[in-house]
């Protein structure tokens, strides 16, 4: 009897392991297949299926979030995006902008000659601070309550504002005769005089204040002017509109020095290679630059400043863009 039970027992010993290695199988193949089931669910399975390639795919984990790679998701394959979410300041919004841009086969078969030739980066600053926009068309007013980081331009207005902390200016630091009004914000020009004595006290270069703040009555007697001797198209090229004008903030000035005054070869001077190396140092930027007129809407000014705070004419200058570039994607995105 003994004998049997031993037998026995060995035998519930074998079932229990073969049910146990049983077990253990099931649940990896189970799990194998379980996952394999929701990575099929998963974002990045679903954009390898459309057709983007492994490293497209991983561009787009790494600069997307979950709603945008599903709202992709849900465009289809299309050979274009990634060339555009590569780009450092693309913004997921104004994807179907950037597309109007380009020409896809769907839109025009005959012309479509590829992804190739075409400058994306510029492509996403156009559209990212609405340059592709009709100017003066929009009812988009600046943010006031983004203080000295606000901004105006052809697609930002200022409607009727005026600044209530406006100071004259002392003669010393200006242009015209002693008794003539040239106002700027107090910090504005508290900023200004700091610069204009680091200015003469390194280099004795002069500075020479020309333009501060205009009413909007003002700017428009200065448009107007340019319109009836040029012609509105060269008016709006270096002039603002009224409503729109940044010298109607009181942050923004014109400025010479009494050794270079003459607009034509003002970027060539001591003055203004000090100014390039100096002037983010007390919160000013320059703010029409070379090259950017299609996104700033303006004609280079060499003597064009815009106060907007140390802190931020830091990073601005650091970055390389514009000011419309980047407020669109740092201080509006």
């Amino acid at each position: 009897m003994a004998k049997k039970k031993v037998l026995k027992f060995k035998l519930w010993i074998k079932l229990l392991v073969f049910f146990i290695i049983l077990g253990v199988v099931g649940y990896f193949v189970g799990n194998h297949y379980y996952q394999e089931y929701l990575y099929k669910q998963s974002n990045e399975y679903k954009l390898l299926e459309l057709g983007y390639s492994d490293d497209e795919v991983k561009l787009f984990l790494n600069k997307l979030n979950d709603e945008q790679e599903g709202n992709l998701i849900g465009r289809g394959y299309n050979e274009f995006y990634p060339f555009f979410i590569r780009c450092n300041y693309f913004i997921y919004d104004y994807l179907d902008l950037y597309m109007e841009r380009v020409i896809t086969k769907e839109k025009d078969f005959f012309k479509y000659h590829g992804t190739e030739n075409y400058d994306y980066n510029k492509i996403i600053s156009i559209v990212n601070s609405h340059a592709n926009e009709e100017p003066y068309k929009t009812d988009r007013m600046s943010d006031i309550s983004k203080g000295y980081a606000l901004i105006a331009n052809k697609h930002y207005q200022l409607g009727d504002y005026a600044p209530d902390d406006l100071v004259q200016v002392e003669w010393k630091y200006r242009y015209g005769l002693q008794n003539d009004k040239y106002l700027l914000r107090k910090e504005v020009n508290d900023a200004y005089v700091e610069m204009w004595e680091a200015a003469y006290n390194e280099q004795g270069i002069y500075l020479l204040l020309l333009s501060g703040y205009r009413s909007k009555a003002e700017q428009q007697g200065e448009y107007d002017y340019y319109k009836k001797v040029k012609g509105e198209a060269y008016a709006d090229s270096v002039a603002a509109r009224p409503g729109w004008s940044e010298h109607q903030t009181g942050m923004a000035i014109d400025i010479y020095s009494k050794a270079d005054y003459k607009a034509e070869t003002f970027d060539q001077s001591p003055t203004f290679k000090w100014l390039s190396e100096n002037s983010y140092k007390y919160g000013f930027i320059l703010r029409y630059t070379k090259g950017n007129e299609e996104i700033t809407g303006y004609k280079y000014e060499s003597w064009h400043y815009r106060y907007v705070g140390k802190e931020l004419a830091a990073k601005v200058v650091e970055s390389g863009l514009t000011y419309d570039e980047y407020y669109a994607y740092y201080l509006d995105n």
